[in-house]
């Protein structure tokens, strides 16, 4: 189901997209819809992320564990690379260095 809604656009966005729209072969509306979507979709996964980012930092601050990046480096060029290398191990932060949350 659609629903009909209104947009004030500036002359010169109307502009492009009826020039763009016309060099795709496409109606504006055609165009400006799929445009939307396709924004929508990189918001949503833009959302999925920050929020995948924020669970795994809020894991890492309760297991208090982490991976060294040359041993992940190591064992993802080793997959890559088409051998089956041992995962690397969890290790506890340095508590001299702990994790602060620096961020929302």
């Amino acid at each position: 189901m659609t629903a009909t809604t209104s947009l004030k656009l500036p002359e010169a966005l109307k502009a492009s997209i009826a020039q763009v729209a016309a060099l795709e072969g496409k109606t504006s509306h055609a165009l400006m819809v799929e445009t939307l979507q396709s924004a929508m979709e990189d918001a949503l996964a833009r959302q999925q992320f920050y929020a995948d980012g924020e669970a795994s930092f809020e894991d890492t601050l309760k297991t208090n564990a982490v991976f060294g990046a040359a041993d992940v480096k190591a064992y993802v060029m080793a997959r890559v690379a088409g051998r089956k290398p041992i995962r690397p191990k969890a290790q506890p932060l340095d508590a001299a260095k702990p994790m602060n949350r620096v961020h929302g």
